[in-house]
C-alpha cells in the first residue's frame, strides 16, 4: 500500500520524548495537545489542535503505526500531517468496499499518534506549561 502524506506544520524534526498531552472531543471537536519539547525553563513547549466537526479519530502508539514510518515516501520531521493516500481513510475504504470523500490528518510525535478525519483545516495554536516532573 502506498502511503503518502504532507507536512501541515514545519518539518522541524520531532522530539523521540514528544507525546500526546490530551485528547478531548466534545460537541463534534477533537482538541490535541502534543508536548513537543521542553525548554531551559523548564517549560513544556507543545501545540494545540483544534479539529472541527470531526467525524472519527484513534489514538496509537507510533509502533501500532510502524508500516508508516517504514514507507520510503512517510513525510517525516512534522507534529501535523495531512495524510493524501494510504493512511487509516484507505484502510476504512479497502474494509467497507466503497470509497467515502474525507481529509485525514496525522498529529505525531516520538510515542503517541491521533489520527483524525475532518474535513476543515485544523486550528494550531502554541502553548506552553509548567514540567511537573522531577
Amino acid at each position: 500500500m502506498t502511503l503518502k502524506a504532507k507536512a501541515y506544520l514545519p518539518a522541524d524534526g520531532i522530539e523521540p520524548y514528544s507525546d500526546v498531552e490530551s485528547v478531548v472531543y466534545q460537541d463534534g471537536a477533537v482538541v490535541v495537545v502534543l508536548a513537543c519539547s521542553l525548554n531551559e525553563k523548564r517549560h513544556i513547549e507543545g501545540v494545540r489542535i483544534t479539529f472541527p466537526s470531526t467525524n472519527g479519530f484513534r489514538l496509537l502508539d507510533e509502533l501500532d503505526l510502524a508500516r508508516y514510518w517504514l514507507s520510503k515516501e512517510f513525510t517525516r520531521g512534522s507534529y501535523l500531517l495531512e495524510m493524501a493516500d494510504g493512511g487509516w481513510d484507505a484502510e476504512e475504504i479497502e474494509l467497507q468496499g466503497y470509497e467515502r470523500p474525507r481529509r485525514e490528518w496525522l498529529a505525531v510525535t516520538g510515542n503517541a499518534c491521533v489520527s483524525v478525519f475532518c474535513d476543515v483545516e485544523p486550528q494550531v495554536t502554541e502553548v506552553s506549561w509548567s514540567f511537573e516532573g522531577a
